[in-house]
């Protein structure tokens, strides 16, 4: 499993890859009126649950916003501009599905699927009070709404849904045997209120394979050593990389499916986003993630704390991260000494060994282990921390003061380096190294002081920074105490590989109040956010059939949204008077010119 985003270079030839293999695919694979009884599944699902549950969580954004009058003008703009969706069913799953185009094949074709009460009020909601409305002749169920001579678009009627077709379409488009929407989409809306789900099964072999290939030529392309650049850093970016080719070597021959979907808790007021990876369950995609597993953390006393802003790594490396991480190590030493023998330092390669060798101990155990946390509350108040677990030796504390001794005696004309401090305080009998370095700009000046410091602790278990003001030096005294106290069962047993929280209502001391342009959103934001009610997580988890990313979101973000939505009704999204093609303008007046029907294809 990589560490880190890939390149912009691995991403391009990534789309470029998937743009070849969509353009040179056979015709016969992509045939969109083929004679077989096999269901003919899309490449991509786009998904609402319900309109009337999309109307529902309106509703419960502007009550969080307290501007429930919101909920009305939408309701009249919905009935004025969309006829009220007569003849669509409101509690049926409504979307979009996607298939790959013959006539454009850099462009898929989109077909709707509309959830249908009664089909001839559908069919005149469509057309908008423009179109026409005419029957295709020699095809059941199948109509076209002609809007004017260049612009229509096809239906087709099945099993109690509409599929539609826009003007990219043509006479076969509505020729595929659709699967059935509410089948099809049974675990999205279940799970999500809206969701996009890449269905990867459903790619053409041969699609994969050609764009499968051609990012990993670009990928080796670019996974060569630079010019000047240092062993360690080549040989930690090279199997980054490979990790990356890996990674996505599975997904595309193993995954079944890539979904980003969101949902609301109506009864919790709280909101989710997931973005989802899953193949089979026991494919080694599976077993990849649930590789990934996670371990207590030694920091587990803090990950609860009140804070701004906690991110938590406690990570069960596999044998190639364990092996990548110690190969680096081994570079990076190497290529110290290098520099070492250059500038005639012979005594650095003996001060550094020894925590190189803590390192490489550390990678070999296989638990990355590290916490990084904001405190504070007001402004020039905040403190910094972090922490990394390493391999426990009691001689670290001593060889850490060591190396930064050897950086103060020998600055090499780096300023900073001559103002380090050490052994300024004591933590339970062991040093800590104090280093002032003023925060820069006028964000970190908010958020810490325009005086602050940099302290460097160590204890046999982990090492130690925290960066501040006054408070710093306390904050750190009290995460370490607090870090050595017996752990709650219940966080004993929090094992979430990768985690972060933040709350909001902490930066609105720090918030820019000088750019005017941000002062609407600042006024949002503190009428928004109570402590109670303004965190957001993510977390990392391992499922059992792949891995999922999720963010919730507490009930004040609701309200931001819902402040933030009726802002622009306020100013002139939402008209009540706005009609369709051929209605009336803002107010109720004809428009002064012709317009086109929305369009039904993406």
């Amino acid at each position: 499993m990589p560490f880190s985003m890939p390149s912009l270079p691995f991403i391009k030839s990534a789309f470029l890859a998937l743009i070849l293999g969509v353009c040179l695919i056979p015709h016969e694979v992509a045939a969109a009126d083929k004679a077989t009884s096999e269901v003919d599944y899309p490449l991509v699902v786009l998904n609402i649950a319900s309109l009337q549950r999309i109307r529902d969580n309106a509703g419960l954004m502007f009550e969080s916003a307290e501007r429930k009058d919101m909920t009305d003008r939408v309701d009249q703009w919905t009935a004025e501009t969309l006829k009220e969706t007569k003849g669509i069913d409101r509690s049926r799953p409504i979307g979009m599905m996607l298939y790959l185009n013959t006539e454009s094949f850099v462009r898929p074709i989109g077909i709707s699927y509309l959830p249908v009460e009664n089909l001839d009020d559908t069919l005149q909601t469509l057309a908008y009070g423009t179109g026409t409305v005419v029957p295709v002749e020699g095809k059941t169920n199948r109509h076209e709404i002609i809007y004017t001579d260049n612009f229509k678009i096809r239906t087709f009627f099945r099993n109690g849904y509409l599929f539609v077709v826009g003007p990219d379409g043509n006479d076969t488009s509505l020729d595929f045997n659709f699967p059935d929407p509410e089948k099809l989409s049974t675990r999205l809306t279940a799970q999500y209120d809206i969701a996009i789900s890449c269905l990867i099964k459903s790619i053409p072999p041969g699609m994969k394979l050609l764009a499968l290939q051609a990012f990993k030529n670009q990928a080796i392309a670019d996974l060569q050593q630079r010019d000047d650049e240092p062993e360690s850093v080549y040989r930690l970016r090279r199997a980054n990389g490979e990790g990356w080719v890996e990674l996505l070597d599975k997904v595309v021959n193993q995954g079944e499916e890539f979904t980003i979907g969101g949902r609301i808790d109506p009864e919790k007021k709280i909101a989710n986003i997931d973005v989802e990876i899953a193949g089979s369950k026991d494919s080694k995609l599976a077993k990849l993630f649930q590789n990934m597993a996670g371990k207590r953390t030694y920091f587990g006393n803090l990950v609860t704390n009140p804070s701004t802003f906690t991110m938590s790594v406690s990570w069960l490396l596999d044998e190639q991260q364990r092996k990548l991480f110690v190969t680096y190590f081994e570079a990076a030493q190497r290529d110290l000494g290098k520099m070492a023998v250059q500038d005639a330092a012979a005594d650095l390669g003996k001060i550094v060994d020894p925590i190189f060798k803590t390192l490489m101990t550390t990678a070999d155990v296989g638990h990355l282990d590290a916490l990084a946390q904001l405190t504070g509350t007001e402004q020039g108040g905040f403190v910094l921390l972090a922490g990394v677990k390493l391999a426990t030796s009691r001689n670290l504390p001593t060889q850490i003061e060591q190396l930064l001794t050897y950086v103060k005696d020998n600055p090499n004309g780096n300023d900073l380096a001559e103002k380090l401090e050490l052994a300024a305080e004591v933590i339970d009998s062991l040093p800590v190294h104090r280093l002032p370095i003023d925060p820069p700009d006028k964000t970190g000046q908010r958020l810490f002081g325009e005086k602050a410091q940099l302290y460097v602790y160590a204890t046999p278990q982990a090492v130690w920074l925290a960066f501040g003001g006054d408070t710093a030096l306390d904050s750190l005294r009290q995460a370490v105490s607090t870090v050595a106290l017996p752990q709650a069962a219940q966080q004993g047993r929090n094992r979430v590989p990768f985690q972060f929280m933040t709350h909001a209502k902490n930066w609105l001391s720090v918030a820019d109040t000088e750019n005017p342009a941000a002062a609407p959103f600042n006024e949002r934001a503190r009428a928004s956010f109570e402590s109670d009610n303004d965190a957001m997580t993510l977390e990392i988890r391992p499922t059992d059939r792949g891995v999922r990313i999720r963010f919730e979101f507490e009930g004040g973000f609701l309200g931001l949204m819902g402040r933030g939505v009726s802002s622009g009704i306020e100013n002139g999204f939402f008209q009540p008077g706005r009609r369709g093609p051929g209605g009336r303008g803002p107010g109720g007046n004809p428009r002064d010119t012709p317009t086109t029907p929305p369009q039904t294809n993406n």
